[in-house]
């Protein structure tokens, strides 16, 4: 009896230990798929839910949550708020199982964002990043973005895609989207962090002025056509608009024995020549222009130059749009690839001129060069894409500004300016017994970026 006994307990232990180990886990709720707070009219009040998706349970059991607080009755998949629980938290949970799940926490008359926005890039080159809406109620909502750096917002950057600019490579960007709708207050919510890889940009070398002319020779004449004077019959007035001191003249701008482009300015010879400012002039240097001979549209253009020394000097490299005769400036705009100032000999300029987009003070930012610009030669360049505009010395990144106003005027057309200017608004003083002054262009050249960018010849 006393054995019949013991197999009649084990027999019953292990049927009851088998029964403890199958019956919680078929009886557990498959609960997956967030359930969603959706407004079922146009009040702000009146919710519905989509439930959680619940198998292997018959009843779950559900509940309303205002301010964290089970509201009493409120067990069905509707709930209508009071006009007096406006602007308070709302959530809806759902239990089955001993498993529970949770919508999110909305806010009564509020658009309710069930799914966050999304940021990610659209291939692997790091070239554009798209923001998606997410999931909202109501579903009329508008929904507006806004892109960030860190915690900085990211001019201009209000669209679904957002094309980063060359200074946003190896840092993240997300965006903040506001979903608006009439009855309802705003909601904002922000996506997570996507990562800006190193920009892969294939260069493909398609034009060159590599200046290997006869040594006192002027610059190649299919290219290159002198632009004279003071200024007094340009739009801008006397001074190029500057209130620049020098006059213009073909000859200083030749070839030198190693195969470079040297502009001087001199006092020498100016007073043969007559200024808005004064009679006789006090400076005369050269400026030489691509217009109607060669533009661009595009691409990388750089260019390899030893800049000028002393205070007042003010050589450039840069760019003026095409069209200037129409439409004159800044309405034409100007991308200034490097301003090399003498009075500040260890820093560059990389700078952008449009109506908006700049205007006269312009628009983009400085590089420190240790070793100063006028000891040794450096490589200036830009990066000009339909979206952005990216700035570097010695193939350093170091500026970039993006579309992002109305008038971005820098979609068209272009031509080159090489220079050497004397005072004026940013040369400032001209350094007193300074007497002359030059600057030298090795070469220039001109590459497409992944296949963009062209030379247009006339």
């Amino acid at each position: 009896m006393l054995m019949k006994s013991l197999k009649g307990s084990l027999a019953f232990l292990i049927s009851f230990s088998l029964l403890a180990l199958v019956v919680p886990f078929s009886a557990q709720a498959d609960v997956s798929n967030q359930p969603q707070i959706i407004y079922s009219d146009n009040t702000g009040l009146n919710f519905a839910v989509t439930p959680a998706s619940i198998s292997g349970v018959k009843s779950p059991k559900f509940q309303w949550f205002v301010n964290g607080k089970a509201v009493a009755g409120a067990t069905k998949t509707a709930f209508k708020a009071s006009a007096k629980q406006k602007n308070q938290r709302i959530q809806f949970k759902v239990t089955a199982a001993g498993t529970t799940t949770s919508s999110v926490v909305g806010t009564i008359g509020h658009v309710i964002v069930n799914v966050k926005p999304t940021a990610t890039l659209a291939d692997s080159s790091g070239g554009k990043a798209i923001a998606t809406a997410g999931v909202f109620s109501p579903k009329t909502a508008k929904v507006t973005y806004q892109w960030f750096k860190g915690p900085v917002e990211i001019g201009g950057a209000k669209s679904a895609t957002y094309i980063p600019a060359g200074i946003d490579q190896g840092f993240k960007v997300y965006v903040i989207a506001t979903y608006s709708a009439k009855g309802f207050t705003d909601t904002k919510a922000d996506s997570s962090e996507v990562a800006i890889p190193v920009f892969k940009r294939t260069y493909v070398q398609v034009w060159q002025d590599e200046f290997n002319l006869t040594a006192g020779s002027a610059p190649d004449s299919t290219i290159w056509v002198s632009e004279n004077g003071d200024g007094s019959k340009a739009v801008a007035g006397g001074g190029w608009g500057n209130k620049e001191r020098q006059y213009y003249i073909p000859s200083l701008a030749k070839i030198t024995s190693d195969g470079a482009l040297q502009i001087d300015a001199t006092t020498t010879g100016a007073n043969e020549y007559n200024c808005y400012y004064r009679t006789p002039c006090e400076w005369i240097s050269s400026k030489y222009i691509t217009k109607d001979k060669i533009g661009f549209k595009y691409g990388r253009l750089e260019a390899r130059i030893k800049g000028p020394v002393g205070p007042g000097t003010w050589g450039a490299f840069w760019m003026l749009g095409a069209d200037i005769d129409t439409r004159i400036w800044p309405w034409c705009g100007e991308i200034d690839v490097t301003e090399l100032v003498g009075k500040s000999p260890n820093m560059a300029y990389g700078y952008l001129h449009g109506l908006l987009s700049g205007g006269f003070g312009g628009r983009g930012t400085t590089v420190d060069m240790p070793n100063g610009f006028a000891n040794e030669y450096h490589t200036y360049a830009v990066d000009w894409l339909p979206e952005s505009i990216d700035w570097y010395v010695d193939g350093v990144l170091f500026g970039s500004q993006q579309k992002k106003d109305k008038d971005w005027v820098f979609d068209h057309e272009f031509y080159l300016v090489v220079n050497l200017a004397m005072g004026g608004n940013l040369g400032g003083t001209i350094e007193a017994g300074l007497r002359q002054a030059n600057m030298s262009f090795d070469w220039i050249r001109f590459s497409t970026i992944n296949g963009i960018g062209e030379v247009i010849k006339r």
